[in-house]
């Protein structure tokens, strides 16, 4: 089940990371810089880059402290450059020392204060990683070094000496495996781009189909090559750059190959890059928690997918098993290039996958997911023209469609989903739908027919302006979800968290009056639980004793479904930029408590 603790009472509970059934793995948020963080199963980590000068003390540092960890098991270094190393002796410096810290080794040393800086604080533990070297982190986690300085897993070499950014190719690649799950982390590896040499071309067999690509450079135009995205074929794509950074990532191009119209996958940034289409600025941190089968992939927001490995099969969708659930063709406060959305509903007790459906139009535009997306009964993906919540309109979807492959007509068009043959589902709206400027039409009925009849006029204000739920349930939901049982769960932000103020949530249960539920916030993520591939954030047995006393927090879902809970974040400086998580789920007491439904964890940070 997933659960969350009151902010006021957890501070003394925080415990350092234990066994637990994940791997986690936080994309950190440096801005035009790198750092990625791993924990395993067992508690052990891997920090593998540390930001640049200023972004260990800014922004790891405080992650790692959130997160009990006084001490790291590895630091990987992916190469030389500042931006990848720059803050790695400030988490040093800040009493978070490693065991071992794993780099390309003493060749073609620079001569910067920031390799200076990091050489002298690890001095102690260095070790040059080797290609073929595993490391075992724990609980079945293994990382395998690929690359090193062109020199490859099994033998053979790549001749970097005559790259325009030999630096760059040089970097040392890992691909981290657990269970079916795979990912790449490879640093500034080129692929051929602005007179670099093509290491990718050569890697790319050695590493194959992955889950997570934590893409290579930023997303510049030096990296990720045709054959390496071919090959590699990420389910999701995470891009580390930063906010109007002077280099223009992520390149156009790049993304163009990352999420294309006949495979279609989710390409995440951490900031807005510098505006470019094709992805989703995430706002902040990602964090991906797998147990080896399944994995979930979450926003600073908390907005997340889940996903199946490539290894895992589900049953195809039939006919009604997946929805259109709500669209906004016409924007009022942003061009319709830019503010049009979608969403696609589950309608099936078991999970569904989008791996291969083909969303398509009246117009013949069309666009394929290329990636196992899973939804379960009542849970909803936002598909919009674009990524940014500044020109879409205000709101963060799950993933954007690939630039001029599909548009929304603003009087009348067709959204039909299709599984080889098989249509599961279509909508021909037209002026006679309860849509107008700035006012999306929403499912009433999910399992319901797909005609004007059984849509409403939006409701609810969202972003900027105009109305819809883009990423939250239709506020027209009448759905009598199977077994009697409402869904999905949801929360919603109503102030957020800011030290010494008052944080308000409201915890949202539609088809669920009159059954018990019970809510929780937490600082902590370890050792959690597993839920359908996410880690549960939570202590169960202190929550539930601290929160049955608190008022709001537990009870009985009224009948407006909608509860709502205060508590205030403590007047403490040290608490601002933690992250904490909001959880809440509905039961049955009958005989042993049954969870009914669980609601998808708000991921927020203190300010």
């Amino acid at each position: 089940m997933r659960l969350l603790l009151p902010f006021t009472f957890l501070l003394g509970f925080l415990t350092l990371p234990s066994a637990g059934s994940d791997l986690q793995i936080y994309f950190i948020d440096t801005g035009q810089s790198d750092a990625t963080l791993l924990i395993s199963p067992t508690g052990q980590t891997f920090l593998f880059d540390g930001g640049d000068n200023g972004d260990g003390n800014a922004d790891v540092v405080p992650l790692l402290n959130s997160l009990g960890i006084s001490s790291l098991d590895y630091v990987g270094v992916s190469h030389y450059h500042a931006d990848h190393l720059g803050g790695l002796d400030e988490v040093w410096n800040a009493g978070i020392q490693a065991n071992v810290a794993l780099d390309r080794g003493f060749n073609n040393l620079p001569s910067t204060q920031s390799y200076t800086s990091y050489a002298s604080a690890y001095s102690s533990v260095r070790q040059t990683a080797f290609p073929g070297q595993v490391i075992n982190l724990g609980g079945g986690v293994t990382l395998t070094c690929i690359v090193r300085e062109g020199d490859l897993l099994g033998g053979g070499s790549v001749n970097i000496s005559g790259s325009s950014q030999w630096e760059n190719s040089s970097s040392i690649g890992w691909l981290v495996e657990y269970g079916d799950f795979d990912m790449w982390m490879g640093g500034d590896l080129t692929g051929g781009g602005n007179g670099t040499t093509n290491v990718e071309s050569s890697v790319a067999p050695l590493v194959g189909d992955i889950e997570v690509y934590q893409v290579n450079h930023h997303g510049s135009r030096t990296s990720s090559n045709s054959t390496w995205v071919n090959t590699l074929d990420p389910a999701i794509s995470i891009v580390p750059c930063g906010s109007s950074n002077p280099y223009g990532y992520p390149k156009e191009e790049v993304l163009d190959r990352l999420n294309s119209p006949s495979s279609v996958s989710p390409v995440w940034c951490t900031t807005d890059g510098v505006g470019t289409e094709g992805f989703v600025d995430t706002g902040g941190n990602i964090v991906v928690c797998t147990d080896g089968n399944t994995y979930t992939a979450t926003m600073e927001d908390g907005t997340e997918l889940r996903f199946q490995v490539d290894e895992q099969t589900t049953a195809g969708a039939n006919a009604g098993e997946l929805v259109v659930a709500e669209y906004l063709a016409d924007a009022g406060v942003v061009s319709d290039s830019d503010g049009e959305y979608f969403e696609i509903a589950g309608m099936r007790q078991t999970d569904v996958s989008l791996d291969g459906i083909t969303v398509s139009g009246v117009s013949g535009e069309s666009f394929t997911f290329g990636s196992a997306i899973l939804l379960n009964e009542g849970e909803e993906i936002t598909i919009a023209a674009d990524g940014l919540r500044g020109r879409n309109g205000g709101h963060r979807p799950h993933i954007m469609w690939p630039t001029g492959s599909f548009a929304l007509g603003n009087g009348s068009d067709t959204v039909e989903l299709k599984r080889g043959g098989i249509s599961l589902d279509r909508i021909d709206y037209n002026s006679s739908w309860p849509d107008s400027t700035g006012v999306a039409a929403e499912r009433k009925d999910l399992a319901g027919s797909g005609t004007s009849s059984n849509f409403a006029a939006a409701v609810n204000t969202f972003g900027n302006g105009d109305k819809g739920t883009p990423g939250e349930t239709n506020s027209a939901d009448t759905t009598n979800y199977g077994g009697g049982i409402g869904g999905p769960l949801d929360i919603n932000v109503l102030t957020p968290p800011v030290v010494g103020q008052s944080f308000s949530l409201d915890f949202l249960a539609p088809g669920e009056s009159g059954v018990l539920y019970q809510g929780m916030i937490t600082l902590g993520t370890v050792p959690g639980y597993s839920y359908g591939g996410a880690l549960i954030p939570a202590r169960q047995d202190r929550a539930w004793t601290v929160t049955t006393a608190l008022p709001g927090w537990s009870g009985v879902v009224p009948v407006n479904e909608v509860m709502n809970v205060n508590v205030t974040i403590p007047n403490n400086p040290s608490l601002r930029n933690l992250i904490i998580y909001a959880v809440f789920y509905t039961y049955d007491n009958v005989g042993t408590p049954q969870v009914r439904l669980v609601s998808p964890p708000e991921l927020m940070v203190i300010s």
